[in-house]
């Protein structure tokens, strides 16, 4: 416990010193920025729209379907025989099993494609982050749970124009 509090005061110290010295050159980035403006972005969501649309869309149509037959089902419970009934009934939920089915394997597809792509995104940010902190020699570059950065330290444009750079390529 006592190296940990050493360690913790020694580093404060060595900061510190730094800061007074007005040596410390530090940025921050804002992804959420990032996520909302790089054009790797906008591909990935056009090539996530591509690949699952088709799918999406037969989803929708089999929703309409199913709807489709649970009012057939309303309107015409009191009229049917009891086997129709039953019969009409195994059909929708049948059709409602299967509609489950087929949701619950799209979304576990999306999930595991926007993990991936996240990921690679992701990498390519940090790669880029560090190519700029070591070029413009920066000692620190905040991201997440910064409560408040000034201008001169925001480096996301410098980060972005990167991003839209190496997205032309």
């Amino acid at each position: 416990m006592k190296k940990i509090i050493t360690a913790t005061l020694f580093a404060l110290a060595v900061c510190s010193n730094a800061i007074a010295a007005g040596d410390l050159k530090i940025g921050y980035v804002s992804v959420e920025k990032l996520l909302t403006q790089a054009p790797q972005v906008e591909a990935v969501n056009t090539a996530m729209i591509e690949r699952f649309g088709g799918k999406k869309d037969e989803l929708q149509k089999m929703e309409g379907e199913i709807k489709s037959m649970q009012e057939n089902y309303k309107r015409n419970e009191l009229v049917m025989t009891e086997d129709k009934l039953n019969e009409l009934k195994s059909k929708l939920i049948a059709r409602l099993q299967t509609f489950k089915q087929m949701e619950a394997a799209l979304n576990q597809e999306v999930s595991t494609m926007r993990s991936q792509e996240l990921a690679i995104l992701q990498k390519s940010v940090r790669d880029i982050i560090n190519e700029i902190a070591t070029k413009d020699k920066y000692d620190l570059i905040l991201s997440e749970g910064v409560v408040f950065a000034a201008d001169r330290l925001d480096i996301t444009d410098v980060v972005l124009e990167r991003m839209n750079k190496d997205f032309k390529k």
